[in-house]
Formats: C-alpha cells, sequence, structure tokens
C-alpha cells in the first residue's frame, strides 16, 4: 500500500512537472530537457540523489515523497553515479507510460 502511493506521489510530481507535456513528442522532449536542466543544478549532466530528490518538494508531504524518491533513485541508480539525461527521460515516459494505463 505504500509503495502504491509512493508511485502515485512520483507520477503526480511528474506531471506537475511536465504540465501539458504529455501532447506531443517534441514538447515532451524539450519539456523533459528542461526539467533535466532545471534539476541539474551544477551543470554536470547527471542528477546526483540531492538534485534528484529536488522534486519533493512540489509535494504536500515533502518527507513522505523525498523518501519514495529516494529509493526510486537507489534503483535507478545503485552506484550512485548520477542519473544521465537519458536514463533521466527513460524514468519520466516510463512513469508517464504508468499513469496513462491506470
Amino acid at each position: 500500500m505504500t509503495q502504491l502511493v509512493g508511485v502515485c506521489l512520483l507520477l503526480l510530481a511528474l506531471a506537475t512537472l511536465l504540465g501539458p507535456a504529455a501532447r506531443g513528442d517534441d514538447k515532451k522532449d524539450k519539456d523533459i530537457d528542461t526539467i533535466f536542466r532545471k534539476l541539474d543544478t551544477n551543470n554536470d549532466g547527471k542528477l546526483s540523489k540531492d538534485e534528484f530528490l529536488k522534486m519533493a518538494e512540489r509535494f504536500r508531504d515533502k518527507d513522505k515523497a523525498r523518501v519514495h524518491l529516494e529509493k526510486t533513485f537507489d534503483k535507478l541508480d545503485p552506484n550512485n553515479r548520477g542519473l544521465s539525461k537519458d536514463q533521466f527521460r527513460t524514468f519520466v515516459e516510463a512513469s508517464m507510460k504508468k499513469k496513462a494505463e491506470k
């Protein structure tokens, strides 16, 4: 149950961040790139865990969102090297696809 809530929170955050991005592939790609650039505060081309966890600030229950995002990041990047733009894009697209299937 807790995982389901976490996934729902994550999908909600991504939907909020992307907004109308689901309309078209070009727009979606640009929006994902924009989000990535905003999160990549040190401009190294990768998202560190701290940068990724900034998404939690968009949730009402920031602590709960942060815990879920931390678990998600650890699964996506178990070696803690940072998420590339392509990895982030794949993650966002998979999350959006799961949301659309519900």
